[in-house]
């Protein structure tokens, strides 16, 4: 049984997601993942990649025998595998300071409770559970669609005299015949579970690190209280007081910005970099005519994951962008000239927005979202050029 101020009580549904899918630790488990995390990370790899591999082998196969078979699904499918990856990858080298900002972010022993953070809560476990729902639906109709064209695929297969594997949610190579029970039966069954392990992943890391900066956010918003709050007292000490809390809390939440930051550093460039070609490939994929309903699904799943976290970095950005006015509107003029010095310190603190970087070159924000997608525009219309 965990300390209760190292037990972890917010992103309870992020968490469990991200636990099932074999990159996050037991709730025991969270503050020493230990070699338990270890290997579960080697069964996300070992359930996961052989999938991966068939589509690529696939891919290379039909290229090499120039097979008449549309790869373009393949070559978006096979840099989305690259995306998650590297973005798994990034998540997990960070996965004990995530769990520890999360702690961190848990404990209100010392500036209390911020207000409205029971209705927060709720309001962020609905969207997580929104997110999974999502991607587990969007699987189950994009596999049943692929199923229910098995009997073109079969068809197109007598004609052209192809060896497709038909009925599968992608296309896959195997080396040995599969087309009999109860083999096909329990290579579907393995497809579906690795679709349902991988496809999720980047869109819930992306709504874990929305729900870190929300709560950030909603510490900004408690702090702007306490400090209309302690220029309202009349007595002298209950002011220096509240300003000496004022200003600790205000150092705190800096630092949470900036570990929040470095978690995710590595992480959304993986991400974001991978988005453009992505959407590009799959928009690429729409434009073939093929699927049409099953690539839609698959793009929004990752404009939707874009744009996550980009909603988080944003709010971030706007709140601490809102906080020094919040503090100039209180009556801070009419405090004594110490406390007045401490509000200019304050003031000079907080000139530089906090914000979540996507690696070297930007920042995770509204503008990040519209130029990824304009570039996935681009990539697209490269892509369909003198078709």
């Amino acid at each position: 049984m965990q300390p209760p101020h190292t037990q972890i009580k917010i992103c309870s549904v992020t968490r469990k997601i991200l636990h099932y899918s074999f990159i996050w630790p037991s709730e025991e488990n969270e503050n020493n993942p230990g070699h338990s995390q270890k290997f579960n990370n080697c069964i996300f790899l070992l359930v996961t990649t052989p999938w991966c591999f068939s589509i690529l082998m696939h891919l290379l196969v039909t290229l090499k025998d120039n097979v008449d078979v549309n790869v373009s699904e393949d070559v978006a499918l096979i840099f989305c595998f690259l995306g998650t990856y590297c973005s798994v990858f990034a998540f997990t080298k960070n996965q004990s300071k995530i769990a520890l900002l999360l702690q961190d972010l848990s404990n209100f022993e010392r500036f209390g409770m911020p207000p409205g953070f029971k209705d927060l809560e709720k309001k962020l476990n609905l969207w997580s559970n929104c997110a999974f729902i999502y991607t587990f639906l969007g699987v189950i109709v994009y596999s049943s669609i692929k199923f229910v064209q098995k009997s073109t695929c079969e068809k197109n297969n007598a004609q052209k005299n192809l060896h497709e594997i038909c009925g599968f949610p992608t296309s896959i190579w195997i080396p040995v015949d599969v087309n009999y029970f109860p083999a096909y039966q329990l290579v579907y069954v393995y497809v579906m579970v690795s679709i349902q392990t991988l496809m999720k992943l980047v869109l819930m890391i992306s709504v874990l690190m929305l729900e870190m900066a929300h709560y950030i956010v909603l510490r900004i918003k408690h702090l702007e209280k306490m400090i209309v709050e302690c220029f309202e007292s009349r007595s002298t000490t209950i002011r220096k007081r509240k300003m000496e809390q004022c200003i600790l809390y205000h150092i705190e939440i800096l630092e949470y910005a900036a570990r929040l930051s470095n978690c995710f550093f590595n992480d959304m460039f993986a991400h974001l970099t991978m988005t453009a070609a992505i959407c590009g490939c799959l928009e690429k994929t729409l434009i073939d005519g093929e699927t049409q309903l099953c690539t839609a699904i698959h793009i929004f799943g990752w404009i939707l994951s874009l744009f996550f976290a980009c909603y988080g970095g944003q709010h971030l950005m706007s709140a601490s962008d809102l906080f020094p006015s919040k503090i100039w509107d209180s009556l801070w003029y009419q405090a004594e000239l110490s406390l007045q010095k401490d509000v200019i310190f304050m003031l000079f603190r907080s000139q530089k927005t906090l914000s979540v970087a996507a690696g070297p070159f930007d920042v995770v924000s509204y503008s990040l979202f519209v130029s990824v997608m304009k570039m996935s525009y681009s990539i697209m219309c490269y892509l369909t050029k003198g078709k």
